[in-house]
C-alpha cells in the first residue's frame, strides 16, 4: 500500500528527504506536505514553497522513474478560508489531505491540550471538523481524532459523541473524500481502538473510499504499521479496491 501521509523537510517540522523514503521502498511516494495558517504553534504561517518543491521532485523523478507525486495536507482555519482557497487555487496537487489541527489558540497536539476539559477540547474539535469537511477541495479526510489525540479514550467515551461522528462521517462520503487509517494514531498514540470503531461507522453508512497514512515526519515512521492494517483491512472487509493506490 502506498503511504498517503507523509512529510520532507518541506514541512515546517520535518527535516526528512525524499530519498530517505525512496531509498527503503521500490514503490510509488506521494508526501502531503504541511499547509497550515495562523499555526499558534510555530507562531507564524506555515505554507509550501510549492515552486522549490514541484522543481526538486521534477529533478528526482529523472532519476527516479516518476515514482514521486505531488500532496498537500490542507490545516483549516476558517478565518483564513479565503487565503487557503487563493493558495490553492493555481496549484496542481495528486493527493490533498484535509485536517483541523488548531484553534488559533492551541495546537490540539499542544501539551497544556492534555490538561483541560476532554468534553470541551472535544466538542470544539469535532465542530470545526464537522464545518471544514466541503469548504475546500480535497480527497481525504486525515486523522479524524486529531483534537483527542492526547487523551486515553474508550469506545464507550467516544460513543457519547456518536451522532456528530455520524454526521461526520455522512458529509465526508457525501463529499467523496477517503477515510484516513492513521497509522501514528493508530500504533503510536494508542487509539487502534477507535479507529476500529470508526470503520464500523463508516462501513455502515457505506463508504468505499479510504486511504492508509504513516502520518510519518521521519524515515523511522514511513509505512509504520502496514503489515497491521493490511490484515486489518481484510479483517473488516475492505477490498483493495477501496483502497487510495493500493499497491502490494
Amino acid at each position: 500500500m502506498r503511504d498517503n501521509h507523509l512529510h520532507t523537510h518541506h514541512s515546517y517540522d520535518s527535516d526528512a528527504s525524499f530519498k530517505d523514503y525512496l531509498a527503503c521502498y521500490d514503490g510509488e511516494i506521494v508526501t502531503t506536505e504541511h499547509f497550515d495558517l495562523s499555526n499558534p504553534y510555530s507562531k507564524q504561517d506555515d505554507v509550501p514553497d510549492y515552486e522549490a518543491y514541484s522543481k526538486e521532485i521534477a529533478e528526482l523523478n529523472r532519476f527516479y522513474d516518476n515514482r514521486i507525486k505531488k500532496g498537500i495536507e490542507i490545516g483549516y482555519y476558517q478565518p483564513r478560508e479565503a487565503d487557503i482557497i487563493a493558495y490553492l487555487a493555481d496549484k496542481n496537487f495528486d493527493l490533498k489531505l484535509l485536517s483541523v489541527h488548531h484553534n488559533g489558540i492551541n495546537d490540539y497536539l499542544d501539551e497544556e491540550v492534555a490538561d483541560m476539559d476532554r468534553h470541551t477540547v472535544i466538542s470544539d474539535y469535532l465542530n470545526r471538523l464537522e464545518y471544514a469537511i466541503g469548504r475546500i477541495p480535497a480527497d481525504v479526510l486525515a486523522h479524524f481524532d486529531y483534537g483527542f489525540r492526547l487523551f486515553d479514550l474508550s469506545v464507550e467515551e467516544l460513543q457519547a459523541y456518536e451522532p456528530q461522528l455520524i454526521r461526520i462521517f455522512q458529509k465526508m462520503i457525501k463529499h467523496n473524500l477517503a477515510f484516513e487509517l492513521n497509522a501514528k494514531s493508530m500504533f503510536l498514540y494508542h487509539h487502534e481502538h477507535l479507529y476500529r470503531y470508526a470503520l464500523s461507522l463508516v462501513k455502515e453508512l457505506g463508504c468505499h473510499r479510504y486511504s492508509i497514512g504513516s502520518d510519518g515526519h521521519l524515515p523511522a515512521h514511513f509505512r509504520l504499521g502496514f503489515d497491521q492494517m493490511a490484515t486489518l483491512l481484510k479483517e473488516v472487509g475492505i477490498p483493495k479496491e477501496e483502497v487510495i493506490n493500493y499497491q502490494t
